[in-house]
């Protein structure tokens, strides 16, 4: 049985589906091994596109189209698995997720119960956001896109039937126009263009444009057919191989994935179409391909939560199968009854019900910071300590250089002290986590300001760290000067150790050195006191150091544990061993420049005695966000270091 709304069934899109979503978990399971696969999801956005219009504009010639049918439909196909999934994640979160972790997942759940996460993920993009494998609902972006267009797309196309006769000239000028937006919105916000639906609507609109073409009988002949699906598949094999992370993508890399999909479903009848994409074993795929993508993602994410790493390469091979399974399951029980039910208005109303329900739990999750009571004394440490800046809305805005756009100076700040603000920090984001800990120390009489990001590897000659600079020297006011970077501005890191893995030049720590003492000598000849502090040792986010029961059950936590990031620890002497050119560039740039104070932080983030440098002290995190001090460290730094200050000042 077909659903009231259905087109005629083409097995070769189910295949099609199947190469899209196969492509979107493979990657995500094996990064290495397909990294163009993400474009999976473009070639959704056109086989969405192709049978939503295809639909509206089958019933509009009829005369039989309905807006509220329309819809009824949408809920019926989308709702039951994405319930199932937003109410798994939820339960399985309550046990597993820190309070923060889970205050954001419930955030996210709401974003998805009203299909608008990519705006949810949009809003949170920046440099201090939690990374990808922390949030198990972070692929629900598409599907929120996705339903903005059933939502608005019925309303557009049935306005361009009634009023005008050029629909097709119509559609290829808002494909256009999207596709050009997308185009210059990539190299000016890349993030923007990722997640918005202004961005992505041409991807769909191609769809569209195709399923009109063949109401006007505007198809391909054999021969054509055969070339068209040949090219396709080659396009979309070519996205694949060629397409990864450091592509300007959608943009117009976008068009390979899309093209391809439009040629291989305008094609139906070729070779390739009827052997390959309406294979057995691909359809199969192809009709759980919607559950299998709403499973596969939240398998994955809790599975890294749970190891504390990235799992195995046999454990996410398992996690893919589970998916499998769980997407048939999904389709069997609860997809087809439910689709193909002809209770239509009792389930329309029971799922929406559900959907609200579900998204009142996200807001209450959310609101209730999540629920803190649940774990924390089960963990290693202190999830609540794992913070950066809790006093930051104690400060204030402003450094003296307000004119800059907050785009291009990001930490104009100030303690708010009334009283002479005659410290200042530049740096980078470390920086930043520092001055919260030594604006916090200081005296009543002692006020701190931030100004960042700055890197002064340039010798402060590039713009921003040379208004900076300018800013602190023609203060006469300001008499000590904190400069503070992270290491990985300096050079690359081993994303695993966080260690210099490759040969450092000394002509390379030179440029280091003869750029910092630029800025040194200049801040020095204006009279500031100049204090360099060392970056502390790189671990990783400190949520994958968590460890512990997850349940206040015993007989359960034989089977759900955190375990904890092996990477988490590093000996002393392996830090400073496998950072020798940073260890090399502080002993010369001290020598160039014998009246600076340098800083080393590691006194009191290692225990150097027993050789080691860990993320937590007395359950108490170091760390905040990555690499990042919390603010527990930073007030021990501050402790430490605000008494040199004091006494050359």
């Amino acid at each position: 049985m077909k659903p009231l709304d259905s087109t005629p069934y083409r097995a070769d899109i189910d295949g099609l589906r199947a190469i899209a979503v196969l492509s979107v978990v493979i990657f995500h399971a094996f990064p290495t091994f397909l990294q163009g696969g993400f474009v999976g999801v473009d070639i959704f956005f056109v086989i969405s596109g192709f049978l939503i219009t295809s639909i509206i504009l089958k019933q509009a010639t009829l005369n039989t189209f309905s807006l509220s049918h329309f819809y009824a439909n949408r809920i019926r196909r989308i709702f039951p698995a994405l319930l199932l999934v937003l109410i798994f994640s939820l339960v399985l979160g309550w046990f597993s997720l820190t309070a923060d972790e889970y205050k954001q997942l419930g955030f996210h759940a709401a974003g998805g119960a009203l299909f608008i996460d990519n705006f949810v993920f949009w809003r949170e993009s920046g440099y201090f956001d939690n990374p990808a494998e922390t949030k198990p609902l972070l692929h629900l972006w598409s599907l929120a896109i996705e339903e903005q267009f059933y939502l608005a797309w019925p309303l557009v196309l049935l306005f361009l039937l009634k009023f005008t006769k050029a629909v097709g000239r119509a559609l290829v000028i808002l494909i256009l126009i999207s596709l050009t937006y997308s185009a210059w919105k990539v190299g000016v916000n890349p993030i923007a263009d990722f997640f918005s639906p202004l961005t992505r609507a041409w991807e769909l609109l191609l769809g569209g444009l195709l399923a009109y073409a063949l109401l006007k009988n505007i198809t391909l002949k054999k021969p054509q057919q055969e070339i068209a699906s040949a090219a396709g598949l080659l396009l979309i094999a070519s996205a694949i191989l060629l397409i990864n992370k450091t592509r300007a993508f959608p943009g117009l890399w976008a068009l390979l994935p899309t093209l391809g999909a439009v040629l291989l479903i305008w094609a139906r009848d070729s070779y390739i179409n009827q052997k390959i994409l309406a294979h057995p074993v691909l359809v199969a795929v192809g009709l759980i391909s919607y559950p299998l993508y709403l499973w596969h993602w939240p398998l994955l994410i809790f599975a890294r939560i749970f190891e504390g790493e990235t799992p195995a390469i046999g454990v996410r091979a398992l996690l893919l199968l589970a998916s499998l399974g769980l997407a048939w399951a999904t389709y069997q029980f609860i997809e087809k009854p439910i689709r193909f039910s002809k209770r239509s208005k009792w389930l329309i109303w029971t799922l929406s019900i559900l959907m609200l329900i579900t998204f009142a739990a996200g807001v209450a999750v959310k609101n209730n910071r999540g629920f803190k009571f649940r774990n924390q004394h089960q963990f290693n440490a202190d999830p609540a300590t794992m913070v950066i800046g809790a006093d930051r809305d104690s400060h204030k805005r402003g450094c003296g250089i307000e004119h800059l756009t907050k785009e291009k100076i990001e930490w104009c700040t100030n303690d708010n002290k009334q009283t002479i603000q005659n410290f200042v920090v530049l740096g980078d984001s470390k920086g930043e986590a520092l001055f919260f800990g030594l604006s916090r120390e200081s005296h009543s009489n002692e006020s701190w300001m931030m100004i960042g990001p700055v890197n002064l590897l340039s010798g402060y000659s590039d713009g921003l760290a040379k208004l900076a600079m300018d800013r602190v020297m023609a203060d006469p006011l300001i008499k000590t000067v904190v400069l503070h970077n992270a290491l990985r501005g300096f050079t690359a890191l081993n994303q695993t150790t966080g260690l210099i893995d490759y040969d450092v030049s000394q002509e390379k720590i030179t440029t280091w050195v003869n750029a910092y003492s630029k800025a040194i000598q200049a801040l020095e000849k204006s009279g500031k006191q100049v204090v360099f502090v060392i970056d502390n040792p790189t671990l990783p986010d400190p949520s994958s150091c968590i460890s512990g029961d997850m349940t206040p059950f015993a007989w359960l936590n034989k089977f759900i544990y955190r375990n904890v990031n092996p990477n988490c620890t590093v000996q002393y002497s392996d830090h400073i061993k496998g950072t020798a050119p940073y260890q090399t560039f502080l002993k010369q740039l001290k020598d160039a420049n014998p009246s600076v104070i340098v800083f080393d932080p590691l006194q009191q983030l290692c225990d150097i005695p027993n050789n080691i440098c860990t993320y937590a002290e007395n359950r108490i995190f170091l760390y905040s966000y990555g690499d990042h001090i919390s603010d527990y460290a930073g007030s021990k730094i501050a402790r430490e270091l605000l008494p040199l200050i004091r006494k050359q000042k």
